[in-house]
């Protein structure tokens, strides 16, 4: 874990946020992440605060309702206070595998998006999640996430070809 703990810049997968303290030194976390194995005792979290990043170790974990109580071995009341509404990342290499067909959202940022005709709509640079489906943003379009306007994508090559509808296309792209 060395090699990552050197590149906590590179840590941008969202898991929780730091909501207050707890019995002087604790953590009290708010988890956005079904993933619970991410504060579990032995494992590393990224704290991004004002201040900067910082790696934390979870050495204890208790469960308090919705909340997460996290002994990170810090020393005092003000340590702890310092990290209040800090952000908690991990690696996305830390993330579960995930079914062959089945990908994390933020692993479509980036991705190129052609149509089937080869017109370059541009990256993905924004998913807005909504009840329905989610949409793909892109500088020239807003791209329903659904079968009828998605028709491949190429993940070795970051590619991702959408159907050609009528009105798809903003005019200004």
């Amino acid at each position: 874990m060395s090699d990552l703990e050197n590149r906590l810049d590179e840590w941008d997968v969202f898991v929780g946020r730091v909501v207050g303290t707890w019995d002087r030194a604790l953590l009290k976390v708010q988890p956005y992440s079904p993933t619970e194995k991410y504060f579990e005792p032995g494992e590393s979290l990224c704290a991004a605060t004002a201040q900067g990043r910082r790696l934390l170790r979870v050495r204890e974990t208790d469960v308090k309702g919705k909340t997460y109580i996290l002994d990170c071995g810090l020393q005092t009341t003000d340590e702890a206070n310092g990290f209040v509404k800090a952000e908690l990342f991990v690696h996305p290499q830390m993330r579960p595998t995930l079914p062959p067909d089945e990908f994390y959202l933020d692993e479509l940022i980036g991705l190129k998006v052609i149509t089937e005709n080869g017109d370059d709509w541009g990256e993905i640079e924004d998913i807005i999640e909504s009840p329905a489906h989610n949409v793909y943003v892109t500088p020239c379009a807003m791209i329903p996430g659904h079968p009828d306007f998605i028709v491949k994508t190429d993940w070795p090559n970051r590619v991702l070809t959408v159907r050609d509808v009528p009105g798809l296309k903003n005019d200004s792209g």
